[in-house]
């Protein structure tokens, strides 16, 4: 029988796939039997909430999104034992899921492809041809070499300064020119000019490492599958300056900045890839968010 007054208590900046608590009536929890107001001040919580059964069922969906990770090379030793270590649920000449669930559905997933070998979190329900789809767009992704541009540099002129602007793009798998970084540097202070191509370099660096997928602009967290599951274990908290996520005009890319509450670094990853983008939609559900209070 359904229970329709039924609430589950969750914080309202991440969620991690378990609840607080459930309050079987509405109003209070059925351990403690204290009000949510209760429980925020026991657990020194201000963004606990209480959600529908609807509501936490479409949380837990996503959540279980969020673990399918973008793939990892492996050894093929690793994979074999992989192979050898259960017997596999599911599997075909050129790849198996794992015989034991990471969680609920979801299985470690493993494949081979051109001589090497890859493995990622997938729900084992999932359809052979969107298995194919994914493995073959990995393959070509970490497979492609592009072509970075630089275009002519433009002089700017006001009242204080003179500055040196150089675009730089790069040509996708697609064949699509896309916008990476502006090499902007004072013409009259040399030293700047080192710096801006230090910067420069550093970034395209980024961007080959990432397989033209995205760059970061802090060497510290450059990768940002990486990043962000050291700010969920360690249970920091983004903080937006506006907001988390920027778009240009032509929305060939999206910008993911903002600073790290607790230690106050600062992160910035420009994304080109709209899988690797929504990927990181559901990956940030996992993590806690606020946005920085405006001073007067």
């Amino acid at each position: 029988m359904n229970n329709d007054k039924l609430k589950f208590v969750v914080d309202s900046r991440s969620f991690d796939g378990s609840c607080v608590t459930t309050m079987s009536d509405g109003i209070h929890g059925d351990y403690h039997h204290e009000t949510l107001e209760e429980l925020r001040d026991r657990e020194k919580n201000p963004y606990l909430i209480t959600v529908s059964g609807n509501t936490v069922r479409k949380m837990i969906r996503i959540h279980l999104q969020s673990l399918c990770a973008p793939f990892n090379e492996i050894t093929e030793e690793r994979y074999f034992d992989y192979m050898d270590v259960l017997p596999p649920i599911r599997h075909t000449r050129n790849f198996f899921f794992l015989g034991e669930p990471y969680h609920a559905d979801i299985y470690r997933f493993c494949f081979r492809a051109g001589g090497r070998y890859f493995t990622g979190l997938r729900s084992v329900t999932t359809p052979r041809k969107e298995l194919e789809r994914q493995m073959d767009n990995h393959y070509r992704n970490i497979t492609f070499k592009g072509d970075i541009l630089k275009e002519k540099p433009m002089a700017i002129f006001d009242h204080a300064r003179h500055v040196i602007l150089a675009p730089y793009l790069f040509v996708d798998v697609n064949g699509d020119k896309k916008f990476i970084y502006n090499l902007t540097a004072g013409a009259d202070a040399p030293s700047g000019v080192r710096d801006a191509r230090r910067e420069t370099a550093r970034i395209l660096r980024s961007l080959r490492r990432h397989h033209f997928l995205y760059f970061s602009a802090n060497e510290k967290s450059d990768d940002m599958e990486t990043f962000l599951d050291r700010v969920r274990k360690k249970k920091h908290t983004l903080l937006a300056n506006g907001n988390f996520l920027q778009y240009p005009m032509n929305r060939e890319s999206v910008s993911f900045t903002g600073t790290v509450k607790e230690t106050g670094e600062e992160f910035f990853y420009r994304i080109y890839d709209r899988e690797l983008f929504l990927h990181l939609l559901h990956k940030m559900r996992s993590v806690k968010r606020e946005m920085k209070k405006q001073t007067a």
